[in-house]
């Protein structure tokens, strides 16, 4: 019987440390892979021209139907000096749309997670990863150059616009972020 002594040993348990080691890499590779923060899934993103699959002038009120269901309240309202279709979804998301071709307009999300059929748990965030419900402290954190505008007891962040003037905002009330708004410039 032969037994290993000496530096052929000390050759083979480095190479089962190095293996081991490569293992483990891997192990917590894949799991910080698994546990990567919201900002890396573009679905859940929200942007001046879109909040996730939803895109201003693109999306219809029947692809909405489609993945969320139909609205629990649907109205016609004056903004600006155009009416348009108010559609709703149990309080976590609203929608204008323009009536003639039922294209979405403006995107209110008023929840930290929305959850379709068809597409799953879609968890909003901004680029830079705020939420509904996050404090306006973060908010002037990851935004430092937006300035609030207060009017009727609430505060509105002009997070982000695009070249052609739409807006990524988000609504604060008592100091947390109750609703995040993707606006084209204007309704008229």
């Amino acid at each position: 019987m032969r037994t290993t002594s000496g530096p052929r040993r000390r050759r083979r348990s480095g190479v089962v440390a190095v293996l081991t080691a490569a293992l483990l890499s891997a192990v917590v590779g894949f799991v910080a892979i698994g546990t990567a923060p919201a900002s890396a899934h573009r679905l859940d993103l929200m942007k001046p021209d879109r909040a996730g699959p939803i895109v201003r002038g693109e999306t219809t009120l029947r692809d909405l139907r489609g993945w969320f269901g139909p609205p629990t309240a649907r109205k016609m309202i004056d903004v600006g000096c155009q009416q348009v279709i108010r559609a709703r979804w149990s309080g976590r998301l609203t929608v204008y749309a323009y009536p003639e071709a039922r294209t979405v307009g403006a995107i209110f999300v008023r929840s930290r997670s929305i959850t379709s059929d068809a597409l799953g748990e879609l968890r909003m965030h901004t680029r830079k990863g705020l939420r509904v419900g996050d404090g306006e402290g973060k908010l002037q954190r990851l935004y430092p150059r937006a300035r609030p505008i207060g009017h009727a007891q609430h505060t509105h962040y002009r997070l982000k616009e695009d070249v052609y003037g739409a807006r990524l905002m988000a609504k604060v009330v008592d100091g947390r972020v109750v609703q995040l708004e993707a606006w084209p410039l204007e309704f008229c």
